[in-house]
């Protein structure tokens, strides 16, 4: 991946005052950002293939961010996925490791904690792009 590029994020997210701020702050951070009010939105735009990682909010109006991490799976799109969530439960939690959600990020968000956890994803996944190239 050219360092100059842009990491594209896909954040979803059914608040529509959140999505547009984190939105904005991420921009404002040189990402390119799609949006999403809902999975079935979601899945379409992560079907685009530049997609470097998704943000998704646990739960939303027409499923959930596990539901989501199957679909992907059933469409084979490897996208690394981290989920935030007003509902931190230990459960869902598991469910979504074994689903290989890459990080999980309890509301309310700090955005310099929230930036740390993307780059991180970000930074392992260049690495095992590189290494498969290898």
């Amino acid at each position: 991946m050219s360092e100059n590029r842009k990491n594209v994020i896909l954040l979803m997210e059914d608040d529509e005052v959140l999505r547009r701020y984190l939105a904005k702050l991420l921009r404002a951070d040189n990402f390119e950002v799609y949006e999403a009010g809902s999975v079935n939105d979601a899945i379409e735009i992560a079907q685009k293939p530049r997609l470097n990682l998704v943000i998704a909010d646990l739960k939303m109006p027409d499923d959930t961010a596990i539901g989501l991490m199957k679909k992907l799976g059933e469409l084979h799109i490897d996208i690394p996925v981290i989920i935030i969530t007003a509902f931190g439960e230990w459960e869902t939690y598991l469910e979504a490791l074994d689903l290989g959600v890459c990080d999980y990020l309890n509301k309310p968000i700090e955005y310099t904690e929230f930036k740390e956890k993307i780059s991180n994803v970000l930074s392992k996944n260049i690495k095992k792009k590189r290494q498969r190239i290898k």
